[in-house]
């Protein structure tokens, strides 16, 4: 006979709000928030991040200890996508039915909505990442300066940068972690400024590229206290590991 404990047992959904995001800068980028202010020497920032007192101050004077931005991402990424691909063919029509051949698999760009901050540091840190791509023309004291639409290499603003998507349960276990690799910024959105909207929060979106993603199906606890079971549980989700994996899913890859 059906049962409706069953159901709810054997076949719940997963809910699309039981997920978080972390985000890791290419090291290039990071050294530069980290070490660089106005007046030192090394690697430089450019375009809005170089006007003003140091940025690696401005971040230490606000919380962002070394450039650290996943203290408070999770919270602070209130929308993501678990990213999708393609395998991309090519036709063989020489003779009957028609034949796709594989040659290459193609990533769709992830849109990531983020809640700003009081200290607007989130949007902060991809002005930043983004102005140190193609070097945005800015305000300099030196009027030789010709670094506006320059661009770094793919190694400088790409390369060992890291967003970490997790999709998780009720429970707070860990389903599924797409870790998409060489991310960047590709579009910051504008954000909008009105006296009409008094009871809501400054929201941007930002559309992530990447060069390829791998997938983790390894079941984790991710939860802090009160652990699942306990009456007083009702979350959210936070990226703490528990200690070794409970157990993989029970899915053979051949």
């Amino acid at each position: 006979m059906f049962s409706i404990s069953e159901f709810k047992g054997r076949y719940a959904p997963v809910r699309p709000n039981q997920f978080f995001a972390e985000i890791t800068l290419p090291q290039t980028i990071q050294n530069l928030i980290n070490g660089r202010s106005k007046t030192s020497g090394g690697a430089t920032l450019y375009g809005s991040a170089r006007d003003g007192d140091g940025v690696a101050d401005w971040f230490r004077s606000n919380n962002f200890a070394n450039g650290n931005l996943n203290d408070t991402f999770k919270f602070r990424c209130e929308a993501a996508e678990l990213p999708g691909k393609t395998i991309a063919t090519t036709d063989d029509t020489s003779y009957g039915a028609t034949v796709k051949y594989a040659y290459d698999t193609t990533y769709t760009d992830i849109n990531l909505t983020i809640m700003a901050s009081e200290d607007m540091r989130e949007r902060a840190y991809f002005e930043i990442w983004m102005d140190n791509i193609v070097f945005t023309p800015h305000k300099n004291r030196n009027i030789n300066d010709i670094t506006g639409g320059l661009i770094r290499y793919y190694d400088e603003y790409a390369t060992g940068g890291k967003l970490n998507i997790y999709q998780v349960n009720d429970r707070g276990v860990q389903l599924v972690k797409y870790t998409c690799e060489n991310v960047f910024p590709l579009a910051l959105s504008p954000m909008t400024a009105s006296w009409e909207e008094n009871d809501t929060y400054q929201r941007f979106t930002v559309t992530m590229s990447y060069r390829y993603h791998t997938v983790d199906f390894l079941k984790k606890m991710l939860l802090p206290l009160p652990a699942p079971g306990d009456p007083n549980f009702v979350g959210p989700v936070f990226p703490i590991d528990r200690g070794p994996s409970v157990g993989p899913i029970p899915i053979t890859f051949i």
